[in-house]
C-alpha cells in the first residue's frame, strides 16, 4: 500500500487513498497530526509487546466511556495504543542510563513523540533529551556526527508514524512520497537541500518503505486544491509551514490534472526557513521578554544587553539554547540582577534557572492562536510567579510580526516575476494562515486577488496522497 506523508517542521501526518479521497490517518492519540518532537529519556527502556487483542481489549473499554463516546474506531485504536504505551513507560524501571543522545536513540526503544514528549519535557527537563523541529537542522552546516544523530531521530520519528499508521490500518505501508520545503537551511544553498533530503531518504529506508519519492510541499497544497477545481486556473499557491514558507505558480484545473509529466505547470518556486514558530518566537521577544527585564538598564543608566533575551525565545535554534543553558550564562544573569534594580530581571532568572524557555514559547503561541478569535487576551504565566499573567492584542501581534509578513511578500512576489504571469486566485494552506493578522496583511498586499484558505492543516498530506497515487497505483 503506498502513503503521503507530511514530515513537517510542527506537525506530521500521513494519509492514504481511502474511497477515492484523501483520508488522514489517526497517529496521536486520536488526532491526524503528530507535534514534531520527540523525547528519548535517560533511562534505557525496552519498547512494550502491544498487541492487536490488548487494544482491542482497550477499545471496547473506552468506547463504554462517555468521553470517547463521539471518537471513530480508529481513532479508539491510536488512543487504546497510546494509553498502553503509557501504562509500560510507567511499570517499567531500569538501572541503564544513556550518557549522550546518540546512545539513548541506539539502546532506547521507547521514544516519547508529540504533545506526550513536550509535556514530558517540561514537567522534567532533566529526565532525558528533547528535541523539537528536527526537520528544522536537517540543512544546516552539521558535521558527520551530527548528521548520524538527526538520521536516527528522523528514522525514529518516521519509524512511530509508519508503525501507528498500519497498526491503525491493518495492512503494511511500502510506498511513500514524503512533502518536501523548496529549500530546507539557506546557509548551505542546494547542498543543504541535498543533505536534508539524503537524511530523509536513508531514514525512510531504514524503516522499511520500499519506494521514496519527494514532491514539494506547495505543489502537494496545488494538488489538493485542483481536485475541487470545474475550471483551468493559475494558481498562486502560498504555504505558511511552521518552519518554511513555500510559493509556486502553477497551472491547475481539469485540463492538467490527469497529465503524466506535471514540470511543464510549475512556473516558479520560491521558499525561505521562516514560519510560524518564528512568529511565535518573535511575540515572545517582542510581548513577554519585556516583562522579563527586556529594555531594563543597569543602575549607571547603561542598557542591559538583549542577546541573552532572543536566546531565551528561540527554542528551534540549538546552538541559542545551548549557550542560554551554559553555567557561565546564569552567572550573567546573576549579575544582571545585581547591577539593575529592575525586578523583571528576577524573573527572567527564574525563566532560565526553571529551564521554562519552551513553556514560555508555547504561551506565545497560545496567544497568536487565541488572537483568532480574540481582539487582545490575558495569558497565564503561574509557573513563573502566583498572579502572573501577559495581555496581548492583536495589533500587537502584527506590530510583532510586521518584518516577518514583509518577507512572505518578497517571496509570493518573486514567486510570480519569476513565473511571468499574474494568477487567478491565491490559495493559502498552513497553520499560520488560520490567523487573521495574517489574512488582512494578504488582502493588503493583493487587494482584489480571490483568496482560498484551504485545509491549514492537511491539504499537503492530502495532496502528497493524491501523487502517491499517481505513481504507485
Amino acid at each position: 500500500m503506498y502513503a503521503g506523508l507530511d514530515f513537517g517542521t510542527s506537525n506530521c501526518s500521513i494519509g492514504i487513498m481511502q474511497n477515492n479521497e484523501p483520508s488522514l490517518i489517526p497517529i496521536d492519540e486520536g488526532r491526524t497530526r503528530l507535534s514534531s518532537c520527540l523525547f528519548i529519556e535517560h533511562e534505557v527502556i525496552k519498547p512494550a509487546d502491544i498487541t492487536t487483542p490488548r487494544i482491542l481489549e482497550k477499545c471496547e473499554l473506552l468506547g463504554n466511556e462517555q468521553s470517547h463516546s463521539a471518537f471513530s474506531q480508529e481513532a479508539l485504536f491510536s488512543i487504546a495504543r497510546k494509553e498502553l504505551q503509557r501504562e509500560h513507560r510507567q511499570k517499567a524501571y531500569s538501572f541503564k542510563r544513556a550518557e549522550n543522545i546518540l546512545d539513548a536513540l541506539s539502546a532506547n526503544g521507547d521514544v516519547i513523540f508529540g504533545e506526550e514528549a513536550e509535556l514530558t519535557h517540561i514537567d522534567d527537563p532533566d529526565s532525558g533529551f528533547y528535541v523539537k523541529s528536527p526537520k528544522s537542522f536537517l540543512g544546516a552546516d552539521i558535521n558527520k556526527d551530527q548528521q548520524m544523530v538527526f538520521t536516527r531521530i528522523v528514522e525514529k520519528m518516521l519509524a512511530h508514524i509508519k508503525q501507528e499508521a498500519e497498526s491503525v490500518k491493518d495492512f503494511e505501508l511500502r510506498d511513500v512520497v514524503i512533502g518536501r520545503p523548496v529549500n530546507f537551511h539557506r546557509l548551505l544553498g542546494d547542498d543543504g537541500n541535498e543533505q536534508a533530503l539524503s537524511i530523509i531518504n536513508e531514514a525512510a529506508k531504514n524503516v522499511g518503505f520500499r519506494h521514496i519519492e519527494f514532491l514539494m510541499e506547495p505543489v502537494a497544497a496545488a494538488y489538493d486544491y485542483e481536485r475541487q477545481l470545474q475550471e483551468d486556473k493559475m494558481v498562486l499557491i502560498l504555504d505558511l509551514g511552521g518552519g518554511t514558507t513555500d510559493c509556486s505558480v502553477i497551472k491547475l484545473g481539469p485540463s492538467y490534472a490527469n497529465l503524466g509529466d506535471r514540470s511543464s505547470c510549475i512556473l516558479s518556486h520560491t521558499g525561505r526557513r521562516i514560519g510560524g514558530i518564528d512568529l511565535d518566537n518573535k511575540l515572545a521577544l517582542m510581548r513577554f521578554m519585556p516583562h522579563f527585564g527586556k529594555g531594563a538598564v543597569f543602575k549607571n543608566g547603561l542598557p542591559v544587553p538583549g542577546n541573552l533575551f532572543r536566546q531565551a525565545v528561540s527554542v528551534n535554534d540549538v546552538s541559542a539554547q545551548r549557550d542560554f543553558a551554559l553555567i557561565r550564562t546564569g552567572r550573567e544573569i546573576d549579575d544582571y540582577c545585581i547591577r539593575s534594580s529592575d525586578q523583571r530581571l528576577k524573573r527572567f532568572k527564574t525563566l532560565r534557572d526553571g529551564k521554562f524557555g519552551l513553556r514560555v514559547s508555547r504561551s506565545a503561541e497560545q496567544a497568536k492562536i487565541d488572537l483568532s478569535d480574540y481582539t487582545s487576551v490575558r495569558i497565564p504565566m503561574y509557573y513563573i510567579e502566583p498572579d502572573f499573567d501577559i495581555a496581548v492584542t492583536r495589533d500587537e501581534l502584527a506590530e510583532s510580526i510586521a518584518d516577518e509578513l514583509g518577507k512572505f511578500g518578497v517571496l509570493m512576489r518573486d514567486a510570480i516575476q519569476q513565473a511571468g504571469v499574474q494568477p487567478d486566485v491565491l490559495y493559502v494552506t498552513g497553520g499560520t494562515a488560520m490567523s487573521p493578522v495574517v489574512q488582512q496583511w494578504i488582502d493588503g498586499v493583493f487587494p482584489g486577488m480571490p483568496i482560498v484558505v484551504g485545509d491549514q492543516f492537511g491539504s499537503v498530506t492530502s495532496g502528497l496522497v493524491t501523487q502517491a497515487e499517481r505513481l504507485f497505483r
